[in-house]
């Protein structure tokens, strides 16, 4: 069952609709600092965006490795915005900094900077998540303590589902 749908869905984005990275899945970095992407994600890559990427993280405590056709949509959004915004200047020079541009080998792998799989604390065993346009990197371990480490609030889960179905942020409570 699993099969035939995944296989109807790559048959959608034959036929003009995009497919998006979703859902996450277990993944290993190898001792040359490699990882393998998982198959479904490889599969978006080589449908919808070739190989070229950009590794970057914003803090240091996870990777995002961004298509390079999405990235080079974002920083047309970021140059038609104006890097004199501090808090855009602030944004830009932290992807700067750890921000590599690489490619997927032709076995699926890609290298992550030495720097940033340290800082990021990312040996052998990870995790990738699929963020609709890019994917998130983030040791396992860590990520469990501090995402997933309190509930997630009424109020969080409230406020989603405003958004999700169009619905104007309460008063005093906007973004």
């Amino acid at each position: 069952y699993t099969n035939i749908f995944y296989h109807e869905w790559d048959k959608m984005g034959q036929n003009g609709i995009t497919q998006r990275f979703r859902g996450s899945y277990s993944a290993r970095i190898d001792d040359r600092g490699r990882l393998k992407i998982p198959a479904r994600f490889l599969s978006v890559f080589e449908t919808e965006y070739g190989r070229d990427v950009f590794i970057t993280s914003l803090n240091g405590d996870h990777v995002i490795l961004y298509p390079i056709r999405v990235w080079e949509e974002m920083e047309s959004r970021i140059e038609s915005h104006g890097a004199w915004d501090p808090d855009m200047d602030d944004f830009i020079n932290r992807l700067g900094f750890f921000g590599v541009e690489s490619a997927i080998d032709s076995k699926g792998r890609i290298l992550l900077p030495p720097e940033l799989r340290r800082e990021s604390r990312l040996e052998e065993e990870v995790r990738v998540f699929g963020k609709a346009s890019h994917l998130v990197i983030w040791n396992a371990e860590f990520f469990r303590e501090r995402e997933l480490g309190e509930q997630y609030s009424k109020e969080k889960l409230h406020r989603i589902s405003r958004i999700i179905n169009g619905i104007p942020p309460l008063p005093g409570h906007e973004q």
